[in-house]
């Protein structure tokens, strides 16, 4: 399945609002909200990410909100430790086109379908709100 370009374009400008200060150097931003970008009720949503935290819930995370600059669109996610690897699985598992990886101050997207790709966005504390 390819990404609709916009959709990435999208993905690529990203903001976040942490429900608490983050405490490692390199995490995930990983949601269950709408999988394949095909819109889900808020109940259907928060049973997704209710099963996606049981799943995480033996690591170190915290609750953080997605959204555009506006927050007038946003998904309910988590900032949670593992590896690059580890992550795009779990984002797979959940039917996510990507998801967020924080390395070194450094911001990416990462594919969770076929082609893998990687995308640097740059500092990620810029992009908090």
């Amino acid at each position: 399945m390819m990404i609709d370009a916009q959709l990435w374009a999208s993905y690529l400008d990203p903001y976040f609002r942490f429900g608490a200060p983050i405490r490692c150097d390199s995490f995930a931003i990983i949601t269950a909200w709408n999988p394949a970008s095909k819109w889900q009720s808020n109940q259907q949503n928060g049973r997704n990410n209710q099963q996606l935290r049981l799943e995480i819930d033996h690591t170190y995370f915290i609750e953080v909100l997605v959204g555009n600059q506006e927050f007038s669109w946003a998904e309910e996610s988590f900032a949670t430790a593992m590896t690059r690897h580890q992550a795009v699985e779990l984002g797979a598992k959940y039917g996510q086109n990507a998801i967020y990886f924080v390395e070194k101050d450094q911001l990416f997207l990462l594919s969770c379908l076929e082609d893998k790709s990687v995308v640097l966005i740059g500092d990620w504390r810029c992009r908090c709100k």
